[in-house]
């Protein structure tokens, strides 16, 4: 009975710190591609709910990513989200690119947002360079984006 009690303590032991291994594995290559990855604008193709245990507020967001010289491809990320964020396809989200294997994408942090490379069709490319020229302001077309501005109680 002892060693049963023994035997399932070591592998508790040996799970908890697998776990905390590749998360904190994980989020040193996240912190590096903010810094150092590539910066840009991918589009929101389609958002769904993950579905299980613990899984609250989890998302999976399929983007179209475009890196500079070469074709358009779609990736997946789960990220926790507030549940009363709107996601509208065709909106624009910054995503970092990991410099080591370009498979990994991450969303991007206001610090590594803000040397985000514009990419994707010469329309979509001016209007972007002009809503991040002068933010708020109706430059001609914009697209959608992912705000909902609130309700308003006055009529």
């Amino acid at each position: 009975m002892k060693i049963t009690f023994e035997i399932l303590g070591c592998l508790l032991l040996l799970l908890s710190l697998t776990s905390l291994t590749m998360y904190l594995i994980q989020r040193r290559r996240e912190k590096n591609a903010q810094a150092n990855g590539l910066v840009l604008y991918a589009t929101l193709v389609s958002s769904t709910p993950v579905r299980g245990f613990s899984k609250l507020n989890m998302r999976k967001i399929t983007l179209r990513v475009q890196e500079p010289d070469s074709s358009p491809r779609e990736v997946s990320i789960r990220s926790r989200v507030d549940p009363n964020q709107k996601f509208v396809p065709g909106a624009m989200l910054p995503v970092a690119i990991d410099p080591k294997d370009p498979k990994r994408v991450y969303p991007a942090s206001p610090e590594s947002a803000k040397r985000a490379i514009v990419t994707g069709s010469r329309q979509q490319r001016r209007i972007m360079q002009a809503e991040l020229r002068s933010p708020g302001r109706r430059s001609g077309q914009r697209p959608p984006s992912g705000y909902q501005p609130p309700v308003s109680k006055l009529r």
